[in-house]
């Protein structure tokens, strides 16, 4: 089973709604989040940047097209990345915007996977 946290705006790129990594990125540039709360989303960057590989790096190196959309999607058994994504959610549900988690076992094609997430070109809108 794979996991996405999402919220309800759309991604223009991809046509799927953004998950929780661009939607903290946008709520920065809108100036959304106070000092300390930048500390934290900070904080949890830099776990993510030491535990987590960029499936982006890899696209980047097999010189995949970048007008092709690839979804993000952790799997299940990926407890403490899930947990540290449950910080983000809050901290962007405490703005008002709502955080949706989606289960599913079909994420589309599987282009990249390591033992915590998969990176898939959808076959259908999430």
């Amino acid at each position: 089973m794979y996991v996405r946290f999402v919220v309800d705006q759309n991604d223009e790129d991809s046509n799927q709604r953004k998950g929780i990594f661009q939607a903290i990125s946008c709520m920065k540039k809108q100036g959304a989040f106070y000092e300390y709360e930048l500390g934290c989303i900070a904080g949890i960057m830099d776990w993510f940047d030491k535990n987590l590989e960029s499936p982006f790096d890899y696209l980047n190196q097999q010189k995949s097209r970048k007008s092709e959309a690839y979804i993000s999607w952790f799997i299940d058994s990926a407890t403490e990345h899930i947990s540290k994504i449950r910080e983000f959610a809050f901290l962007v549900e405490s703005k008002g915007v709502s955080v949706y988690q989606l289960r599913t076992e079909s994420p589309g094609k599987i282009v990249y996977a390591d033992k915590y997430q998969v990176l898939a070109k959808p076959f259908k809108r999430f």
